[in-house]
């Protein structure tokens, strides 16, 4: 019976120990596939960060564009002005009376105007969209700036 009791004592200690082996086993894998999965999300975040950065990088160039053609259209109806009034100089000179005073003048000078405030709302929209285009910008650098980290931090935890 002492056999008896000391074999089921070892049985009962091999199994302790094959159930602790199994749990470290278990634990091994677990802390791998907690390893693996980091290495994933980082370098997603990294490629999130990259891409980001890219169109960043787009808003920058759009914003720009958009400055360069509201220059454009500015200059543009500048010079349909300067056109519309040399129009009016000569209808005024063909019809004999003088296009620098009275009521002639008065009609250059509200071309004039209009035209200038055209231009100046040109410019505006063009310096409106180019700033949304730079806020545009602005945010995916930080969103490309948060990735970055949420990758460091990733590989910190590899």
């Amino acid at each position: 019976m002492a056999i008896a009791s000391g074999t089921a004592a070892a049985i009962t200690a091999a199994m302790a120990l094959a159930g602790a082996a199994v749990g470290t086993v278990s634990s091994i894998q677990q802390a791998e596939s907690r390893r693996q999965q980091a290495e994933y999300q980082s370098k997603l975040a990294e490629r999130n960060a990259r891409q980001a950065g890219q169109s960043a990088e787009l808003a920058d160039e759009a914003a720009r564009r958009e400055k360069q053609a509201g220059y454009e259209s500015a200059v543009k109806k500048r010079q349909e002005a300067a056109r519309i009034i040399g129009s009016q100089r000569a209808q005024a000179s063909a019809s004999g009376a003088q296009a620098d005073a009275g009521s002639q003048l008065d009609q250059i000078m509200d071309t004039a105007e209009k035209g200038e405030l055209d231009a100046l709302s040109q410019e505006q929209q063009g310096a409106d969209a180019a700033y949304g285009q730079q806020l545009r910008a602005w945010n995916l650098r930080n969103q490309s700036a948060g990735a970055m980290l949420n990758a460091e931090n990733l590989n910190n935890h590899a």
